[in-house]
């Protein structure tokens, strides 16, 4: 991207899921080639870049794509007014946040648009410091229903608020995010999230990813960043952190607490996770 920046002799305005990657967002599918706006219709289409000397693949793929339609009466400042400043003399064209996700999450799969919904309301993602407050600060639930105002399609508008109405600030992660999806398509009954649990006395003994109360069931998604050392939720090396997650879990299943858990490859194969569920004991809807 820095390459195409320095190189295009009009700035290149990147939209779709490229600038959601560029606005911090999560995406559980990485897009295989780099999004940007095409500068009249007959400029759209997909762009084959040579293969550098000794490369073994081109550095990069590159689709261009016609500005909407419903788009015709917005300015070029209304229509992409972020640049991403990369250092002195050189910056990336973002197409504004609202109207990008307007465009692009009725279009990605249903995971994908639950996981970037869920980090806008809970401000999990990792923005660059000099993103503006709309990227930073999380969203309300009205804010993603305002998006389908600016969609291009009733059929659009419908799936953003479809969107709208599932995700939660409550999912602590991208994997808890596909998780509450994957439960939902299995039919189970869909759990509490970041469920507190303290002793008798109200000592807080630990907050739960999901949680089903009639079984006093904890589910907990266990990604393999979660004990990655350095690059762990906490930052902390990997052995203090199975170790407090060791004695964590004692403690609340002494307090009568069941737990089942699960990894990547479960959703990734959903009838794993469905055995795991319904061996717990986790009813239907």
């Amino acid at each position: 991207m820095t390459t195409l920046a320095l190189t295009s002799r009009t700035d290149p305005v990147f939209c779709r899921e490229t600038a959601l990657l560029l606005y911090g967002l999560p995406l559980l599918n990485r897009p295989a080639v780099m999004t940007l706006r095409a500068s009249s219709s007959s400029m759209a289409g997909s762009v084959k870049r040579a293969k550098p000397k000794g490369a073994a693949w081109p550095l990069f793929g590159e689709r261009r794509i016609s500005v909407p339609r419903a788009w015709s009466d917005l300015s070029a400042a209304q229509q992409h007014p972020f640049r991403l400043r990369l250092f002195p003399g050189s910056s990336l064209v973002l197409e504004d946040l609202r109207l990008c996700l307007a465009d692009t999450l009725p279009r990605l799969p249903w995971e994908d648009s639950i996981v970037v919904a869920d980090a806008l309301l809970n401000g999990l993602r990792n923005s660059p410091d000099n993103m503006p407050a709309v990227v930073a600060t999380p969203w309300t639930a009205q804010d993603l229903n305002s998006m389908a105002d600016t969609s291009s399609t009733q059929k659009a508008a419908h799936r953003l608020r479809r969107i709208a109405d599932f995700a939660s600030p409550l999912s602590g992660s991208p994997g808890e995010s596909w998780s509450r999806v994957v439960i939902e398509q299995l039919g189970f009954e869909p759990p509490e999230l970041q469920h507190h649990v303290r002793t008798a006395d109200g000592q807080l003994l630990g907050i739960l990813d999901f949680w089903w109360k009639g079984l006093r069931l904890a589910g907990e998604f266990d990604g393999k960043r979660k004990y990655a050392g350095g690059n762990s939720y906490s930052g902390r090396d990997v052995d203090p952190v199975i170790l407090d997650e060791k004695l964590r879990s004692e403690r609340i299943q002494e307090e009568g607490v069941r737990f089942v858990r699960w990894m990547w490859d479960d959703l990734t194969s959903p009838r794993r996770l469905e055995a795991k569920l319904l061996r717990a004991g986790v009813p239907r809807r």
